[in-house]
């Protein structure tokens, strides 16, 4: 008897069990919604209009130090790594073939000032002769005219006489014009042998460090041949190239660039003109001194355009639906409803939001809105 209840209680409790598992999964099965997590419009959100660029440091002053005529390398005064001053020595081009070339025109110069002292005695010479031809000419006119004592023949010899003294006397007039002009010449020799002996010492045009060594001692050189590199250490600038689209956009002293050595610079230089090939302008900007930076290393930059606050959301809340950027939110009866979103910059993960007034105080699906559609059953989650 005992054994009957037994089993009775125990049949009562098992369907009892079995019916309360029952009722729990009906409830659980009646909410079918799509579990979405939600969030609200932002506001004073950070954004930045930038580009990605890569390029590289150079120094803003460097030279080809070259001869400036032609001729062998006589001598290098200075080596790779040496810092220089401005008017250094650098190295000397054919120098006794210059200096032979000044010792010449010197010469001339001496042998031109004796030539018009030569000129000058034969027109002291000419005008004596021709004032003894005038004086003659004079007396045998006088003579002829007032009592014949002389012939004409006499007379005409005299006054031939004084044509003849007249134009040597000219000749000789002429003769120390040239000799004058040869002094002026020879001195104007003489200065450009003197030039070509100076400029055939290269000297550094600024203060900076030889980076590079192009010839050797003994080797010929042809005028405008480099023989030094020179580089201004001091100024540095970065470099880079921009994408034409943004030629408008980038202003002198006012557009910056985060440089990856943690610098973030004006921009200084901007190409006047763009590459009609590669669609790219160059922009540089000055670099502040830093030892770890050396000229020839590789730059990442973000060139930024512009920097302000708005509202935005999420890029994972916002979708493109019938050609339309939208944003789906949750209504009052947990419903799928589309908004159109106005979108500005994207930033960070966040999409700017220029018309923040159609989602005020809203619900807002901040991710699954890929696998719903407006008027869809949700349950939100806030995040």
């Amino acid at each position: 008897m005992k054994s009957s209840n037994l089993s009775l209680l125990s049949l009562v409790g098992l369907l009892v069990t079995v019916t309360g598992c029952g009722n729990d999964e009906v409830a659980v099965a009646q909410d079918t919604r799509s579990r979405v997590r939600v969030c609200a419009l932002a506001n004073d959100v950070p954004f930045e209009n930038y580009a990605t660029v890569q390029g590289n440091v150079r120094t803003k002053v460097t030279a080809q130090v070259a001869s400036r005529l032609p001729g062998t390398v006589d001598a290098l005064f200075v080596d790779e790594g040496d810092v220089v001053k401005a008017g250094q020595q650098l190295f000397q081009v054919d120098r006794v073939n210059l200096e032979n070339q000044v010792a010449i025109a010197k010469d001339d110069q001496v042998v031109a000032s004796a030539a018009r002292e030569e000129a000058l005695a034969a027109e002291a010479e000419a005008l004596a002769a021709l004032e003894k031809a005038t004086t003659d000419e004079a007396r045998f006119a006088r003579l002829y005219e007032s009592s014949q004592a002389v012939t004409k023949d006499t007379l005409e010899k005299a006054q031939l006489q004084l044509k003849s003294a007249t134009a040597a006397h000219a000749r000789a007039k002429a003769a120390v014009a040239t000799a004058e002009a040869k002094i002026l010449q020879a001195a104007t020799a003489r200065r450009i042998a003197e030039k070509n002996l100076a400029d055939s010492c290269g000297q550094a045009p600024f203060a900076g460090t030889i980076t590079k060594k192009l010839r050797e001692r003994g080797d010929f050189v042809g005028a405008g041949v480099p023989i030094f590199a020179l580089e201004d250490p001091t100024v540095r600038e970065v470099c880079f190239l921009l994408s034409s689209d943004y030629y408008a956009q980038v202003e002198l002293g006012k557009t910056e660039v985060e440089t990856s050595f943690g610098q973030r610079l004006p921009i200084t230089y901007k190409a006047p003109t763009v590459n009609p090939v590669s669609r790219t302008f160059e922009i540089r900007a000055v670099l502040r001194p830093d030892e770890a930076i050396a000229p020839g290393m590789l730059c990442t930059g973000r060139i930024v355009f512009d920097s302000h606050k708005g509202f935005g959301l999420p890029s994972s809340a916002v979708g493109l639906r019938g050609g339309k950027q939208v944003a789906f939110t949750v209504d009052a009866n947990s419903t799928v409803v589309s908004v159109e979103v106005k979108t500005g910059t994207t930033f960070n993960g966040m999409v700017e939001v220029l018309n923040p007034e159609a989602l005020q105080s809203a619900t807002i699906i901040r991710e699954g809105m890929l696998l719903l559609n407006p008027g869809d059953a949700v349950k939100p989650v806030q995040y």
